[in-house]
């Protein structure tokens, strides 16, 4: 069942000035309840802007955005309504932090929402605990927390909201390998208990091949390709074609085929390359 849809949109930015830029193109995609969806693109392919449609932080020139089948942009309350059912993160969330006290920046969005203080009390210390810091950071100053607690700090303030579709915009942009991979864990352990839908960008096809059940592939501003990930990262060729990469596993395994070994190339992850390793050794031993 569609949670999203995005109909016929299109959206151009300094409409009537010698800088006008058509950015969006008669996009239209589905976004499923309980999917984590993967959206990439080459850069200025129109991802970014795509995910601001989605909780009507821009407004289409046509077309729509339908959340449980109803426009999103049918009324104030409708809108306002979506910005709290729909949470959005930016690329480098820890930029938007701004309150004295981490807990009074995670309760933010929950007292936009006028909910009773011990709700917020409540939704401050369970959003600490998903993001996987303790209950004592929230009397500190976000100032004073590292690169990495900052940016579980504005997540938090986000999903203290309760979204039904969590949007992350870049999510691991600039972070060292180890945390990067808690920021993915972070993600799919939130996505496990919630069963919220999760839609993300990412440039890093080797995450998209992790943790995304699907894919949305944008070129220049239109949506030109839609399905799993198995399904997308197949079609090897086109992707290479628009200047997108493949997940490094796949990359190593399309070398080998290049070079004469008899190995699959429909693998995506490095423990299905040895898996296919493995099988390709004890064929070629008579195992």
């Amino acid at each position: 069942m569609a949670v999203l849809t995005v109909q016929n949109l299109c959206y151009g930015y300094a409409k009537g000035t010698p800088f006008e830029k058509a950015v969006l193109h008669d996009v239209c995609c589905t976004f499923g309840e309980g999917e984590i969806v993967a959206v990439i693109g080459h850069t200025g392919s129109g991802k970014s802007t795509l995910l601001q449609h989605l909780n009507g932080l821009l407004k289409p020139d046509s077309g729509d955005v339908l959340l449980d089948g109803e426009s999103i942009y049918r009324s104030k309350a409708a809108l306002r309504e979506c910005r709290f059912r729909v949470g959005m993160c930016f690329q480098y969330p820890e930029q938007q932090l701004f309150e004295s006290t981490v807990r009074d920046d995670i309760a933010f969005g929950p007292k936009n929402q006028k909910l009773a203080a011990d709700e917020i009390d409540r939704r401050v210390k369970e959003s600490l605990a998903y993001v996987g810091l303790r209950e004592s950071y929230a009397d500190k100053s976000p100032f004073d927390l590292s690169g990495g607690e900052k940016r579980r700090v504005a997540i938090a303030g986000v999903l203290a909201m309760e979204p039904e579709v969590l949007i992350l915009d870049e999510p691991s942009a600039g972070l060292d390998p180890a945390g990067k991979k808690a920021l993915l864990k972070l993600i799919t352990d939130y996505h496990a208990q919630t069963g919220s839908t999760v839609i993300f960008v990412s440039h890093d096809m080797d995450d998209v091949a992790e943790i995304a059940d699907r894919v949305l592939v944008l070129s220049k501003g239109r949506a030109v390709m839609s399905g799993t990930t198995r399904e997308v990262f197949a079609r090897a060729d086109e992707l290479l074609e628009m200047g997108l990469g493949l997940p490094e596993a796949t990359s190593v395994m399309l070398r080998l085929r290049h070079e004469g070994l008899d190995v699959p190339t429909d693998v995506f992850t490095a423990e299905e390359a040895a898996a296919a390793l493995l099988a390709f050794a004890r064929k070629g031993a008579g195992v």
